[in-house]
């Protein structure tokens, strides 16, 4: 066996969320190099033992049937979910084994096509499921409900994972009573807003403001709430280097512009903004996927980094993003900013020393591309374990990273 289970598998991620927009768990995928490699109990013990309750539930998708098998004997872990497909599901020998592992205490996922599902009088066993709809099924869920109309048999506690558009993503959610979907549409969201920038986050202004009105703020947990913006960190930069201020010096840190605006004009500054902010709540997983990418980058380096090299880290990051929400290039976008060279370096040549970063981190968010993990670490010469140790810091530090237990950037 290798020194470190989590050097022996590839991992990637999917977010879950929830009818109020917000992250209800994670779904990681894990795929193991060489199977004679990874054992089962380790693998669970790895990734669970510092998952904490307060992280949103963790979905672990196992992509190798014995391995799956070995993590369906071995015990628990706590606020996780283990993927099943459909086919474990059939046979009375497989679902004795299924609810064997149910009554030791393993949350189960099924995986199956949504008319499977929805044909079936009664779940074999006590567990949730997770449906893909077919093209018929996606456009009649779509469907606008109307006064009289019946609705759709759905099972309790469905996931969902397939939905592209945002109709069908709000209906889902909102009528048909949908727990969570697997992934976002975000190009059909983003698409609505193709004629005109995004505008701020309103959300994230007003705990800002919250946060100024706080006689105990810190700038530190102030800049942790102002980056979950990725259009507020630009407009901010843009401020305080703007002619306006006369600054002697260009500011190109967010941190930096938070202490020169200082907390009695940004909150004057971010009243004024009120009124211009973004009132589409379907934005807010597109934000929160930029973020966490963002937060990987940022974890991604070596543990004992300084804050300023991880603030400036993950600022790269999020900016690398902006063209998503202000659609316009991105370099015309970044060369309005004093920002250092490698940060321009990574976003727009991908090179330099932050690049390695950005890229290993767009990787483990592309669950579709995950047989270039190895190649693309040894590229970067960033170890999977090291990787894999960061994505799971990222993952469980989601709900909690804005909180002002810890002064340090997470």
């Amino acid at each position: 066996m290798a020194q470190s289970v989590l050097d022996s598998v590839c991992l990637a991620y999917e977010p879950v969320f929830d009818r109020e927009r917000g992250l209800a768990a994670v779904r990681l995928h894990v795929r193991p190099q060489l199977i004679d490699a990874v054992d089962a109990g380790h693998l669970l013990q790895a990734i669970g033992e510092d998952w904490p309750a307060s992280a949103p539930v963790l979905i672990l998708s196992i992509e190798h049937p014995r391995l799956l098998h070995g993590a369906l004997q071995g015990d628990p872990v706590g606020n996780t979910w283990l993927e099943v497909p459909n086919d474990l599901y059939r046979g009375a020998e497989s679902l004795a084994r299924l609810a064997h592992a149910v009554r030791r205490g393993h949350q189960l996922l099924r995986v199956a096509p949504l008319g499977a599902l929805r044909a079936e009088a009664m779940p074999p066993i006590d567990t949730r499921s997770l449906a893909t709809p077919s093209e018929d099924e996606a456009a009649l869920l779509a469907e606008p409900e109307r006064p009289g109309q019946r609705r759709l048999r759905m099972p309790a506690g469905l996931l969902m994972q397939g939905v592209t558009t945002r109709a069908l993503a709000a209906a889902c959610l909102e009528q048909h009573g949908v727990w969570g979907l697997v992934g976002w549409p975000d190009a059909d969201v983003l698409a609505s807003h193709r004629h005109h920038a995004v505008a701020y986050d309103v959300g994230v202004i007003r705990e800002v403001l919250e946060a100024i009105d706080d006689e105990e703020c810190s700038v530190e947990h102030l800049e942790r709430v102002v980056r979950q913006d990725a259009v507020l960190v630009y407009r901010i930069l843009l401020l305080v280097n703007s002619a306006a201020y006369g600054l002697r010096r260009e500011i190109d840190s967010l941190r930096h512009a938070l202490m020169m605006l200082g907390l009695r004009e940004l909150g004057r500054w971010l009243r004024e903004q009120l009124p211009e902010g973004e009132p589409d709540g379907d934005l807010h997983p597109v934000r929160l996927s930029m973020v966490m990418r963002a937060r990987l980058a940022q974890h991604l380096l070596a543990t004992g980094s300084d804050d300023s090299l991880r603030s400036e880290v993950y600022t790269t990051a999020l900016l690398g993003q902006l063209d998503r929400l202000l659609n316009r290039p991105l370099g015309e976008l970044l060369t309005k900013l004093p920002l250092p060279g490698r940060m321009f370096d990574a976003v727009l040549r991908r090179d330099g020393p932050y690049f390695p970063l950005l890229d290993m981190a767009r990787a483990l968010a592309d669950v579709a591309g995950m047989e270039r993990l190895p190649a693309l670490a040894r590229r970067h010469e960033i170890p999977l374990e090291q990787a894999n140790r960061a994505l799971l810091r990222m993952l469980a530090t989601s709900h909690s990273h804005t909180s002002r237990r810890s002064e340090r950037l997470t």
